[in-house]
């Protein structure tokens, strides 16, 4: 009967661990738990479509990709979009739920780089112009696979 009790009492500590951890981990804000997966800066708390000033029906019901470029553009603006785009290429058969846009003067207030507008108008993630690429593409990759909407 007394191994009966120390075998319940093994099970529950083994389960009980893992559990344990994870609440010391969080509660120190040890580094295992501020990882981020995201190559771009995560904007918190999001920008909605009203603040940013974007229009309507051009930035709902699908991913908007916005490059905005430091000044005019120029040759090196040019190899950037078009970076851009083969990024958008290279999501397959999701490129459909993405549009690819040069900013408008309108937006001024953006700065320069690369924002991504979800499909309910609010800018969620910003890339620096020479994150276009690799970085990314992975990001959009994960994001379009995890959201439904769009």
């Amino acid at each position: 009967m007394k191994r009966n009790h120390a075998v319940l009492w093994l099970i529950w500590g083994i389960a009980l661990l893992p559990l344990t951890a994870a609440v010391v981990a969080y509660s120190l804000r040890l580094p295992i738990s501020e990882g981020q997966t995201q190559h771009g800066e995560l904007l918190q708390p999001v920008v909605t479509l009203e603040h940013w000033q974007g229009e309507t029906e051009q930035h709902t019901g699908h991913w908007t990709l916005i490059f905005r470029p430091a000044g005019e553009c120029t040759d090196a603006c040019r190899e950037r979009l078009a970076r851009l785009r083969a990024v958008h290429d290279a999501l397959g058969r999701d490129a459909d739920r993405v549009r690819v846009q040069l900013a408008e003067q309108s937006l001024e207030q953006l700065a320069a780089g690369v924002w991504v507008v979800d499909p309910v108008g609010n800018l969620v993630l910003r890339y620096a112009p020479e994150q276009v690429g690799p970085d990314l593409l992975q990001d959009l990759k994960r994001l379009l696979k995890v959201s439904r909407l769009g």
